[in-house]
């Protein structure tokens, strides 16, 4: 195997192992949360997560993706230790002021949340948010570096705080305020205790470095994804907020536990977003862009593969839930497009970062927000938790096509864009399929669409059998030098 593969997958199966863990803790988590928690208290306990990750995506000020953009191509007189301190203090800065200007409306912020008036959900919601920016820094640091070991093992204790740990408290008392409580106390204290271990990377005399052209070069980057932060938080969690305000808690809490189950997709988004934009940063200047279109081609390939797979193994899995949670059973595939949709975004939309046309990012998510909000009126009346499945599929498909066109108009990557197709057509028949088909018979068509899936995606499979393989060689072979 060549070196620059070999160090390809090598990093892409180190940052991944963060995922493959998370997806483990997650589906022991899902069977916990669904039995121990009335689906009104899981309702709340999603909508307590949900407004705390937009505050948190609010504060990164886009300095996050600044951040991540420059790490290997310092602006002005900065460098990489004044970067990472400037990207981190000016969230955390403005985090602060926010908490303050919300205390002043702190009644409304947490009936919002649990409805009714909490003072103590309000100062959870505060510290929660303030942990969440904190963390996204510090796990930035050890990917950029490409270090994967470090960045495994923060991230897996991470998520065992806030998928397993904090349920414990279930077992007494299985209310969504209790829950929310534990896990601000546990996400404290683990964001305290990698603060003092990345403490060095702090250079109090950053702004020192950051002269006018850093901060002008950052700033420009940075700005116009700022109103993305809120609209990207909107395409997610538009469909669990108009079902808490028509349809009420306990459909919030159904529809989110069946988000979790698709977000099973994680395994291989998370972990290929973690390596791949550091990677197209390092090479894209290079000529050969072939590379970056075989990646698109496998990547729809495991997205694919995997989605439909879930999908005809949903009698097992949603027997895991409790038994309120199972109705969810008929929409979930929907929801494996949204994050299908943004994994392959981001191997055709890399012109926009590369061009650093980043108000392009804002502007489609704009149009997107606009659609999922306009979708969940019109279709969650009629159907109900599918109608917010349904919106948050035809949004993030749309999303997808506007990244693409526009992506490739600055760097093109596609020679063709069949395995867009591909990807959106056999989930989309899928989980129509599933919704509409009942019995046997539904079965029957989701494995004739895996089939027909497998013989469209067939080269693509020769070349990840043939890297499995070559990688469980190059793993023997290891172990036999060591012997």
């Amino acid at each position: 195997m060549e070196k620059s593969k070999q160090k390809f997958l090598k990093n892409m199966v180190g940052f991944s192992m963060v995922t493959w863990i998370s997806f483990v803790l997650g589906f022991i988590a899902s069977p916990i949360s669904t039995r121990l928690f009335p689906t009104e208290e899981l309702g709340r306990l999603s909508l307590f997560s949900s407004y705390a990750g937009l505050l948190s995506s609010l504060c990164y000020l886009g300095l996050d993706q600044a951040f991540v953009r420059f790490y290997l191509e310092t602006p002005g007189k900065s460098t990489q230790k004044s970067l990472f301190t400037f990207c981190t203090a000016v969230p955390l800065g403005f985090a602060l002021l926010s908490t303050l200007v919300l205390a002043f409306f702190w009644p409304a912020v947490s009936q919002e949340i649990v409805g009714t008036p909490d003072i103590t959900v309000f100062v959870c919601f505060a510290i929660y948010s303030f942990c969440l920016v904190v963390f996204r820094f510090l796990s930035l640091c050890y990917r950029m570096e490409q270090n994967a070991m470090l960045y495994t093992i923060q991230g897996v204790l991470f998520a065992l705080l806030t998928k397993i740990a904090y349920l414990s408290v279930g077992f007494a008392a299985p209310t969504g305020r209790a829950a929310l409580i534990m896990l601000t106390v546990l996400t404290g204290l683990f964001t305290l205790a990698f603060i003092l271990l990345q403490r060095r990377r702090a250079d109090v005399h950053f702004m020192k470095e950051m002269d006018r052209e850093a901060v002008r070069a950052v700033g420009a980057f940075a700005l116009p994804i700022v109103p993305m932060s809120l609209l990207s938080w909107l395409n997610s969690y538009t469909s669990p907020l108009v079902l808490k305000h028509l349809l009420g808690y306990s459909a919030t809490g159904i529809y989110t536990s069946a988000l979790g189950l698709a977000s099973t997709i994680s395994i291989i988004e998370t972990g290929f977003n973690a390596y791949w934009a550091p990677y197209v940063l390092e090479n894209y200047k290079g000529d050969d862009r072939r590379r970056f279109y075989t990646v698109h081609r496998l990547m729809a390939c495991m997205l694919t593969l995997f989605g439909l797979g879930i999908t005809i193994m949903q009698a097992p899995v949603f027997l895991l839930l409790g038994k309120a949670y199972r109705s969810s059973v008929v929409f979930f595939p929907f929801l494996f497009l949204s994050p299908i949709c943004y994994c392959l975004g981001e191997t055709t939309s890399m012109g926009i970062d590369i061009s650093k046309k980043t108000w392009w990012k804002t502007a489609i998510y704009v149009l997107s927000a606009v659609l999922n909000i306009v979708l969940c009126f019109v279709l969650i009346p009629p159907m109900g938790m599918s109608g917010a499945a349904l919106a948050s599929a035809l949004t993030a498909v749309l999303t997808l096509i506007l990244r693409t066109v526009v992506g490739e108009h600055y760097y093109k990557v596609l020679e063709s864009s069949r395995y867009l197709v591909y990807t959106i057509g056999l989930m989309g028949v899928a989980s129509f399929g599933n919704l509409w088909l009942t019995g046997v018979g539904k079965y029957i068509f989701l494995v004739a669409v895996l089939a027909l899936s497998c013989w469209l995606f067939r080269g693509e499979l020769k070349i990840l059998l043939t890297t499995a393989v070559q990688i469980v060689e190059a793993i023997l072979q290891k172990v036999r030098k060591g012997k």
